[in-house]
């Protein structure tokens, strides 16, 4: 009897380490395994990083933008101008807007066409509506000379220091500086170029004032910001008015820049939309958003009244540095102002509708119902490879 119980405690015992064995040591099939898989497999996730981007059109002011509602108010303000795109401009880590007008107050002329200088107080309302970077090459940068464009980069540079500007500069020691700014972890370069300056020159002794388009310094420029940048990202003034196709030069740049390693490209200065593309690459793709037409403006065309919005988030995996784009959208964006010149404001198109259209200054004279809106993108976007564009 003493040796069947002794037989009995050691199966016991042996019976109960085993399990204690499987329960500490689970087989591959085991949920606690899966869970292990799972947690490495974040683990190598975590390694990307990412940044949110939306992009607008010209910010050009007309002398009617700012007379009327000054001889109303007695004061400048233009916060209001901004309001309805705020939601995604002061949520976006990034949030670009080519300055095609100067604002450099009533010190150098308030002007409107053809050579425009704007209020002042135009900065402060960009900045509020949380646009941080701001091209400052247009063909109109040299509207108040040398010394207006100068006085414009101080401005916002004393004013509004973390806002990133490009394509002007205020020495050679100034445009040799590789201007890159940390985003979410990621060091994101940029540059700009304008085609042209309206017939006005750089003058000899300030070569380094503004950036014009040019093959070779762009190829320059693009080695020495890519060897401090993971990304770089080029604002390109170009392309012909009122053309809602690009242009074979447009193009010919796209594909350059992209040879060059820019991942992505926003156009400017048709004032009319023009097609999006992702440009496939042998380093890597690059967005092109061909022409973001008029952000705001009191131009009296009904394809003027239509711009866009780029919006995008940019992923970066370090360990490969290879770039991605998720969310990839084009925009529209439709300008209201009222019959008076009293009001201005840049809507989305999930914003806009008929009653607002029927109220536009330019009502009388052109269909800008939300269909008539939705049938002008369509036809000038079409399929945009690798780009959605949003029409509610």
């Amino acid at each position: 009897m003493k040796k069947k119980w002794t037989w009995i405690i050691i199966l016991c015992i042996f019976n109960f380490s085993l399990m204690g064995f499987i329960l500490t040591h689970p087989t591959p099939n085991s949920k606690e395994a899966t869970k292990v898989v799972k947690h490495v497999s974040t683990k190598k996730q975590e390694n990307k990083k990412s940044f949110t981007f939306v992009g607008v059109g010209d910010n050009l002011y007309h002398g009617a933008m700012y007379w009327y509602p000054y001889q109303r108010d007695g004061y400048y303000n233009f916060d209001s101008y901004y309001e309805m795109t705020n939601k995604y401009t002061q949520n976006a880590d990034l949030a670009y807007i080519n300055f095609e007008t100067l604002c450099i107050g009533e010190e150098y002329e308030l002007s409107g066409y053809p050579t425009f200088n704007g209020p002042i107080e135009i900065l402060s309302s960009v900045n509020k509506a949380g646009f941080d970077w701001w091209s400052l090459s247009s063909n109109h940068s040299m509207d108040r000379g040398a010394e207006g464009l100068l006085t414009q980069i101080d401005l916002v540079r004393k004013n509004y220091p973390d806002v990133i500007t490009t394509g002007s500069h205020t020495s050679q020691k100034d445009k040799k500086r590789t201007l890159v700014k940390e985003i979410n972890g990621i060091k994101v370069g940029f540059l700009g170029y304008t085609y042209g300056l309206n017939g006005f020159n750089v003058p000899e002794d300030k070569p380094w004032l503004v950036d014009l388009i040019d093959k070779d310094q762009m190829k320059k420029d693009m080695e020495a910001l890519s060897k401090v940048s993971d990304v770089q990202l080029v604002s390109m003034h170009w392309g012909e008015e009122y053309q809602m196709e690009p242009t074979e030069e447009q193009e010919d740049l796209a594909n350059y820049l992209n040879e060059l390693g820019a991942e992505v490209v926003i156009g400017s200065h048709p004032h009319v939309i023009e097609p999006a593309k992702v440009i496939k690459g042998k380093k890597q793709d690059t967005l092109v958003y061909y022409s973001l037409g008029n952000y705001t403006s009191a131009q009296d065309m009904d394809i003027t009244m239509v711009g866009g919005m780029a919006s995008f988030t940019l992923n970066y995996d370090p360990d490969t540095k290879k770039t991605s784009f998720t969310d990839t959208k084009f925009i529209p964006l439709i300008t209201w102002f009222d019959v008076g010149y009293n009001a201005w404001k840049t809507y989305p198109i999930e914003d806009y509708n008929d009653s607002l259209a029927q109220t536009h200054n330019l009502a009388s004279n052109y269909d800008l119902s939300k269909e008539w809106v939705q049938q002008f993108v369509q036809s000038v976007m079409q399929d945009c490879d690798g780009v959605e564009v949003v029409l509610e």
